[in-house]
């Protein structure tokens, strides 16, 4: 990431002009921002709880499918429920990447696995589903400053392919098909979950793509 500072630095003071150094620039800026995605997860996932904070901008706001508000208060809690076992897998695809001066917008790619207790019998939870992202350079480093997922599908398997899972239909269906039996667990665990969350095809998808292009158009290029 150092490095990459240094080279964003060099070219935004001349080292490299015209449009090769506009479209290198470019390159680099989401080369920046696809590395701060990608250690968001293994912070995430492995307990890296300082650098997962550094990675936020100071008034960034996180949403999940069990937490909403400030990214600090996210990451205390995740901290908390990490101490006392709780574990998570983010697996981390392809970006796409809008950059606008010191303002971008990332849609991501991502797999959440958790594993969890349905009864007598442990599960595993497997969703799909996208990361949109707003970000916001800052001294030269690429902040997250607001996530909302969007759950696309999920499902759920027992660990052990000989026993057989116990769902309680009324309380599945209480969820949304993009995130149900990841709400289903988290609910089974004690979580409150988050309402409201975005449906893919929705206006509020749509209202989340419009606020991306409002927030992209009002970034200043840094200097």
């Amino acid at each position: 990431m150092h490095d990459t500072v240094q080279r964003l630095q060099a070219l935004r003071h001349g080292a490299i002009s015209g449009p090769d150094g506009e479209r290198h620039f470019v390159a680099l800026d989401r080369e920046a921002i696809r590395h701060v995605i990608a250690e968001w997860a293994l912070c995430r996932d492995t307990g890296r709880w300082e650098r997962l904070r550094s990675l936020y901008a100071p008034d960034a706001t996180v949403q999940t499918t069990w937490f909403e508000g400030r990214a600090d208060e996210f990451v205390d809690r995740s901290m908390k429920a990490f101490g006392k076992g709780g574990r998570s897998q983010h697996l981390i695809g392809a970006s796409a990447i809008d950059v606008c001066g010191n303002r971008a917008i990332a849609e991501t790619r991502i797999v959440l696995l958790l594993r969890a207790q349905v009864g007598t019998a442990q599960a595993d939870v497997t969703c799909h589903g996208r990361f949109y992202d707003f970000l916001e350079r800052q001294a030269w480093q690429w902040l997250l400053r607001k996530r909302v997922p969007i759950y696309e599908k999920d499902r759920i398997d027992p660990v052990d392919p000989l026993q057989q899972l116990e769902l309680d239909q009324e309380v599945l269906s209480r969820f949304a098909e993009g995130y149900r039996h990841v709400a289903y667990v988290q609910f089974l665990a004690g979580a409150t979950l988050t309402k409201d969350l975005i449906v893919p095809g929705s206006a509020e998808e749509r209202a989340l793509f419009n606020e991306g292009v409002a927030w992209l158009a009002t970034g200043e290029a840094q200097t």
